[in-house]
């Protein structure tokens, strides 16, 4: 086989997936400074095409006969807009590594070019990703629950938000499903004004309309409510989507449908939700095996018996009642003292 058709696909290969990520960044996010990025390394690149014998190698080109064109190979589909950008950068590194070694039987100079290139693209790759897909911590899911803060002023709200993120809760989840529409939006906004600058993720319950309006990090969906496959079309790649699950069946299909964490319970009777479905440890174990997001055990959790939790092979626990048993403060080290 002649080098030439080799480099010939990569060049394809390249140029396609630079222009995809151009797009996607330019039709579907604010980010000038990302859009910018991705667009110097195509200009670079096109400045390195022009240097290539173009036509020579458009020559060798035998789509027709290609062995590998009937393969089902790399017709892999993608669930989400995240894994075809994940895709798509995967392919453009590696035809930049291809290109980059095939050009050093031609010309060292331009194949120092592209390896400048590649490396690029691994910096653009780490920016884009951790600017546009927030990462989050699962440890200590703590849950605002309107049982407990409905009856709040203002001033015992941002105590209480204060004391999480500054003693040890890794997100904080806001749950009002009798509030009003207005005053689910009123504790929303106040909340995430009270944490911006943290690095604590804000989580809705239920509501992604008002988790998307109050600038929220994302949302958690139960059943009956909008399927992660919905949120994620409506929310995109960025948005951090947690979903309920107390089967292994159930937590597989979120984690199919693009879900960034599960939640599984509950786990103890609880007096936040004390019509909670049951979920047993056995169960959790089960579910942490079979997934490879986070899971989050839910439901009447504390200083007795998170440890059992943790050792099911959770990644975290979120807590709701026990945050408002006695002081805050005392029950958040209570958790936090092994280093969760």
């Amino acid at each position: 086989m002649h080098w030439q058709r080799i480099a010939d696909v990569n060049l394809n290969r390249l140029s396609e997936s630079l222009k995809f990520i151009e797009d996607y960044v330019r039709f579907s996010t604010d980010r000038q400074d990302l859009l910018g990025l991705i667009r110097r390394i195509r200009a670079q690149y096109k400045s390195v095409k022009k240097e290539l014998p173009i036509t020579e190698l458009a020559v060798y080109r035998d789509s027709e006969h290609d062995t590998g064109r009937p393969t089902t190979f790399d017709r892999a589909g993608h669930r989400t807009i995240q894994e075809l950008l994940i895709a798509n950068f995967t392919r453009a590194k590696e035809s930049s590594r291809i290109l980059e070694e095939l050009l050093k039987l031609t010309d060292k100079r331009l194949s120092g070019a592209v390896k400048k290139l590649r490396f690029q693209l691994y910096d653009i790759e780490k920016e884009f990703f951790t600017s546009l897909c927030r990462p989050f911590d699962p440890r200590l899911h703590a849950i605002l629950d309107e049982k407990y803060i409905a009856s709040m002023n203002r001033a015992q709200v941002a105590r209480s938000v204060r004391t999480l993120r500054d003693h040890g809760a890794t997100m904080v989840q806001l749950r009002m499903g009798k509030a009003t529409d207005a005053e689910f939006i009123r504790r929303a906004k106040f909340i995430r004004k009270l944490l911006h600058g943290s690095q604590l993720a804000f989580i809705i319950n239920n509501r992604c309309d008002i988790a998307m309006a109050v600038g929220a990090d994302g949302v958690h969906v139960g059943h009956g409510d909008l399927p992660v496959a919905t949120v994620r079309a409506i929310a995109g790649p960025r948005f951090i989507i947690g979903a309920s699950a107390r089967t292994v069946a159930e937590a597989r299909r979120a984690e199919r449908a693009g879900a960034d964490y599960l939640g599984v319970g509950a786990l103890f009777p609880t007096h936040t939700k004390p019509d909670a479905r049951p979920c047993s440890i056995e169960m959790l174990k089960r579910i942490s095996r079979s997934v490879t997001i986070p899971v989050i055990g839910i439901g009447g959790i504390n200083n007795k018996n998170y440890r059992a939790v943790l050792k099911a092979g959770a990644d975290g626990i979120a807590i709701a009642s026990y945050l408002h048993a006695g002081d805050m403060r005392r029950a958040l080290r209570s958790l936090t003292k092994d280093e969760i």
